[in-house]
């Protein structure tokens, strides 16, 4: 029985959607010792609040946006066919296992479909993915290159390859960023799924963050998007549970969990009935992802609320090499600050509507969780 100590201590955690588990059921492995190291999770900017002053209330540059993209939309046929069992497909044809969209059920597949083009009406946020597919393609010249964070199975880096194939073809080079390995498994059936060899793309398993340091990551919930490292790997947070954890007399199972098996033993409840191993996990930054390419067609980015953190230590590079970014935000601070943060560096915001609202665009009326800002480098 927990003495009222560790009674009050796991409170706490519940509270905080924390809870302890056992050890994993992992083999053995062999210890590293560690040296001294200064304190780590002081690049997260996470408890900065950003304010939302610099966002003007309106899409900027949105007018004749929309009858750019139905041109280039106009230039493609809707797949039409038989779906095999357990699948479903779009109009550019593009093949998803039912596995992977954990908040559809099916049935999938086994029948005849016959797609529509997308519209904002039928698409919602989904629709300004297509058009930066569709702008990056159509501008694209000689070899192609996309850029995933937060990839989880790849459906952006496949899409942006098969809106490439459908209006300009040529030689291209994908990049999914994405630390959940059952993801990166995804992302490789994902991708041969729809014709295209994973060997010669690359599918790289590992965190992002504004420095290498190995960051705390809840990894679990494979697809959903539910994962962040914020609120984990922040210095502040890492406090805390240190503090936590030496007052619960759970140190040495947690100090055994870390040196064998990378992970703390503890989970994250993340929402919709899923959790997430709080491991340490490899980690990158937008920096090193891009210094393999001279130029990069499309910069997709879904992390989480850690957009930011990623972006702004690495925006020379970016500017120097990105054509095209289309961010998923989450957090009207972050919104704001990532608009201001590329106004201020020259690009064109292309569409722009801020999380957590509704909006009203020439083709409707649409209600968003995760924000879209997508702009354009006039520079590359």
């Amino acid at each position: 029985m927990l003495n009222p100590l560790k009674r009050v201590v796991h409170r706490a955690l519940r509270a905080m959607g924390y809870s302890l588990v056992r050890n994993p059921t992992l083999h053995h492995s062999s210890e590293v010792g560690m040296s001294d190291r200064p304190t780590v999770g002081l690049g997260q900017t996470s408890m900065v609040d950003f304010g939302d002053a610099a966002y003007s209330g309106q899409p900027s540059g949105a007018d004749g946006r929309f009858a750019e993209v139905d041109a280039m939309l106009s230039r493609i046929t809707p797949w039409s066919g038989y779906v095999r069992e357990g699948y479903v497909v779009d109009f550019l044809g593009i093949l998803t296992d039912g596995k992977f969209l954990w908040n559809k059920t099916g049935p999938f597949g086994g029948r005849n479909v016959t797609t529509e083009l997308p519209t904002v009406a039928s698409y919602g946020e989904a629709y300004f993915e297509i058009a930066d597919w569709l702008y990056s393609a159509r501008d694209a010249s000689d070899r192609y290159v996309a850029i995933s964070l937060g990839a989880a199975f790849g459906a952006q880096l496949v899409g942006a390859w098969k809106a490439l194939q459908a209006i300009n073809p040529m030689p291209a080079h994908l990049v999914a960023v994405e630390p959940v390995p059952k993801n990166c498994e995804s992302a490789r059936q994902h991708m041969a799924d729809n014709g295209i060899d994973p060997e010669e793309h690359s599918i790289i398993c590992a965190g992002l963050g504004a420095d290498n340091e190995p960051m705390l990551f809840p990894v679990g919930a494979p697809g959903t998007g539910v994962t962040s490292a914020i609120g984990i790997n922040s210095a502040e947070s890492r406090q805390v549970y240190a503090d936590l954890i030496a007052r619960s007399g759970e140190s040495e199972r947690v100090l055994r969990n870390i040196f064998r098996h990378n992970s703390t033993g503890f989970t994250q409840q993340l929402g919709h009935g899923y959790s997430g191993d709080i491991k340490f996990v490899s980690a990158l930054t937008l920096r090193d992802v891009l210094s393999p390419f001279d130029r990069v067609d499309l910069l997709e980015v879904d992390i989480q609320r850690s957009e930011y953190d990623v972006i702004a230590p690495a925006l020379d590079a970016v500017k120097r090499k990105v054509r095209r970014v289309h961010i998923g935000t989450h957090g009207r601070d972050i919104h704001a600050a990532l608009r201001e943060l590329f106004l201020r560096a020259g690009w064109e915001i292309v569409f722009d509507y801020r999380p957590d609202s509704q909006h009203v665009t020439e083709r409707g009326t649409m209600a968003l969780l995760d924000g879209i800002l997508s702009a354009r480098n006039p520079s590359v």
